[in-house]
């Protein structure tokens, strides 16, 4: 797991057999794709060493909220990969339970800042839950690591 930051309140980190993985509280789904994003990427690196110095869109479709998850965190996670870019800011529009438009904000790694602590190879849909939790949302997400 990332070092030694400390984590918002709404964010939890699961531990589980090979995977590594979390759970996330907001007021809205909105807000809950932008947390979860936000907490896959602490498990990377220090999120305090992030800047937002390049923005990205991104656009996911799915056929529910729980492929939605899914599909918006895993191609943050491929855009990490393959430009070798690591995020700290989501701004995410209104989504519905079937799409999600996005710009997110971040720079390229640079090794003499940026400690990789683990790479993530598939978020899953093993134990993934997003639901309602009382006036908010609650989603657990595990990262095949």
């Amino acid at each position: 797991m990332a070092g030694s930051e400390a984590l918002p309140e709404w964010l939890e980190r699961v531990d589980h057999t090979a995977d590594e993985g979390i759970i996330v509280r907001a007021e809205s789904i909105r807000e809950l794709l932008a947390r979860a994003a936000w907490g896959m990427f602490s498990i990377l690196t220090e999120m305090d060493l992030v800047r937002p110095l390049e923005e990205t869109a991104v656009e996911i479709k799915a056929w529910d909220r729980e492929e939605l998850m899914v599909r918006w965190l895993s191609q943050l996670n491929f855009l990490h990969c393959t430009r070798h870019v690591v995020f700290c800011r989501f701004d995410v529009q209104e989504p519905d339970a079937r799409h999600v438009a996005a710009s997110v904000w971040g720079e390229p790694i640079d090794p003499a800042r940026h400690v990789i602590h683990t790479e993530i190879k598939a978020v899953t849909f093993h134990g993934l839950e997003v639901v309602r939790d009382g006036p908010g949302w609650r989603a657990r997400v595990l990262f095949d690591v």
